[in-house]
């Protein structure tokens, strides 16, 4: 009798602890929008982005600026989801930008933005499901936000007929734009900055960083992203999606990136050496390269647009 309340005792406690895992790990990992998430002034706290505080500032206050019409439209699951449409009424080409993680488009954008701008295009701003205007409360790490970017897409087919489409998103927005690679037509033009490729690739580099067990972690997280994003992290991967897809990509990372390892994006490009066009920056932060080195950003961006 006494072997079996132990036994009784050890599964309650597994239960507990499963269960305050669970919950933990919805409220600080996949749950948003958190207080002050929306906050565009509120810059990366990282002594590699000390040295341009002021050039992101002047950058978003530009950004910030310029005059735009709010869109939206319904996801698959019927969230309203909000974006910002700065248009160029002369052009006959429309970029999707897709920011971060808890990010928001001003400040992931700050810098290539003026390069889109200056290229003329239309350029419609998203809000991520959980993020901003748009409805929802969680982060699924490109698994539902893929959808979401598909229905985007049918958006500015159906308001922009014979568009250049370009995609460009920065970190969990840039394993998004990889993730539809093989689901939009061949001519959408693709730009990932810091992506990871896959939402396990990432969380498992991240669980390791901490020294935490990951065959204990792990599938907690993914358990977590069932019950309340009723998706699977093992589902999305840039590898299945790019080895199907006919569109040109461009990748950048730097090499000092402490969230998102630029190994990671590597990874992915030499596995796809003739598919992607892969560019290192050196010494550039999780979403610095353009901050760092902005004269060779633009160079890179502008000869990938026109080739």
């Amino acid at each position: 009798m006494l072997g079996l309340y132990i036994a009784l005792g050890i599964l309650g406690f597994i239960l507990l602890f499963v269960i305050l895992a669970v919950i933990t790990m919805y409220r600080l990992i996949f749950f948003s929008p958190r207080k002050g998430q929306i906050n565009d002034s509120t810059l990366v706290d990282s002594k590699n982005f000390k040295n341009y505080q002021e050039d992101m500032k002047e950058n978003i206050l530009s950004f910030m600026k310029r005059e735009y019409e709010d869109v939206y439209i319904t996801s698959f699951d019927k969230l309203r989801l909000h974006a910002r449409l700065f248009d160029n009424k002369e052009s006959k080409k429309i970029v999707i930008l897709l920011h971060g993680y808890k990010g928001t488009v001003y400040r992931d954008f700050n810098a290539i933005s003026k390069i889109l701008f200056e290229e003329g295009y239309k350029v419609l701003a998203v809000d991520e499901r959980a993020h901003g205007t748009s409805e929802g409360h969680v982060i699924t790490f490109g698994a539902r936000e893929s959808k979401d970017l598909l229905s985007w897409l049918d958006y500015v087919k159906e308001r922009f007929i014979n568009h250049e489409i370009l995609l460009v998103g920065v970190s969990m927005g840039g394993h998004t734009v990889l993730n539809i690679s093989d689901k939009i037509d061949k001519d959408i033009k693709i730009i990932a900055d810091c992506p990871y490729s896959s939402p396990k690739e990432i969380l498992v580099s991240t669980i390791k960083s901490v020294h935490l067990p990951v065959f204990i972690f792990y599938p907690l997280l993914n358990l977590t992203c069932h019950l309340f994003g009723h998706e699977s992290l093992n589902k999305t991967s840039a590898y299945n999606s790019i080895k199907n897809s006919d569109n040109k990509i461009l990748i950048m990372h730097g090499d000092k990136d402490k969230v998102i390892p630029y190994t990671i994006s590597k990874k992915l490009a030499d596995t796809y050496p003739n598919k992607i066009r892969y560019e290192v920056f050196k010494n550039a932060d999780h979403g610095a390269s353009a901050l760092t080195d902005y004269n060779r950003y633009q160079k890179v961006v502008k000869e990938f647009l026109i080739n």
